[in-house]
This record gives structure tokens, sequence and C-alpha cells, in this order.
């Protein structure tokens, strides 16, 4: 997986992203990384926290989809 946050290969560059959603793409790749960690516990927090349903948290998977309008669904089957 690229990193979300760097310019586009083809030389465009995205729309300016704020800082703070910086933070929650960084939070998003750093999961994404975790599961591909030779530690089982890193995998097992990585995989929970793309599977939970739950919304309330700022950093939650959920929310982070909702800001970005991305489709969870797709998403998590893209993981497996």
């Amino acid at each position: 997986m690229r990193s979300l946050i760097v310019d586009m290969p083809d030389g465009k560059t995205r729309p300016t992203i704020k800082p703070e959603e910086r933070l929650l793409l960084a939070v998003v790749e750093s999961a994404y990384w975790d599961l591909q960690s030779p530690d089982p516990v890193r995998r097992r927090t990585a995989r929970y926290y793309f599977l939970d349903e739950a919304d309330q948290h700022t950093f939650s998977f959920m929310s982070i989809c909702q800001h970005f309008s991305w489709s969870s669904a797709s998403i998590r089957n893209q993981l497996r």
C-alpha cells in the first residue's frame, strides 16, 4: 500500500488535505501496516479496528470512512 498522504504518481497533486485529515489518514495507514506485522497481537488489534462497526470515536475506522465518504465494505473486501 502506498502512502495515502503523498502526491499521486502521475505528477498531479491531491486536493489540499487539512492537518487533521492527514492524522486520520495516518491512523488508517498505521492499522493497515499492523495487519502485515509478524506480531500476532498487532495483527489482531488491526483486524478488530477494521471490522469494528462503532463510530463514536473520532479515530474509529467507521468515523474515518464517513469523514472521507469511503465505503467501509469495499475497503474491508480489498483487505481480505
